[in-house]
């Protein structure tokens, strides 16, 4: 079972791997933020409602794609890239998915690949 500390020592972590890198934070199977949050000094995009919101789809379409599991694996993680940001989902154990927004210019196949080596190394995947 992860618990807070383990949870708050992996987002401070990610955070350490890439100055790019705006959010790393915990979600668990109910939507709410356990870890993990914006990097100090910047302001989340949308407000705390939408947060919420956000939170929820996440955990919801993550949970989707294990429908597909038996056929193509587990997901390793997700990747979306917006007009304004990029974003990336990776599930965890006890249903928990860590969540990273990462700035536009951010090279985001680097920082998705140093944090599954992050993953793997402390067997959190």
């Amino acid at each position: 079972m992860l618990d807070k500390a383990t949870l708050d020592l992996l987002c401070n972590n990610i955070f350490a791997l890439d100055s790019t890198i705006r959010f790393a934070g915990t979600i668990n199977k109910m939507g709410k933020l356990v870890a993990g949050g914006m990097r100090q000094g910047l302001q989340s995009m949308e407000n705390n409602e939408k947060s919420l919101e956000l939170y929820v789809e996440f955990v919801l379409k993550n949970e989707m794609n294990k429908d597909f599991d038996p056929e193509f694996g587990r997901t390793m993680y997700s990747f979306s890239e917006r007009e304004k940001i990029k974003l990336a989902s990776f599930p965890l154990e006890d249903n928990y998915l860590l969540r990273v927004s990462i700035n536009k210019d951010g090279a985001h196949y680097k920082i998705i690949e140093r944090i599954l080596e992050l993953l793997k190394k402390s067997g959190l995947n």
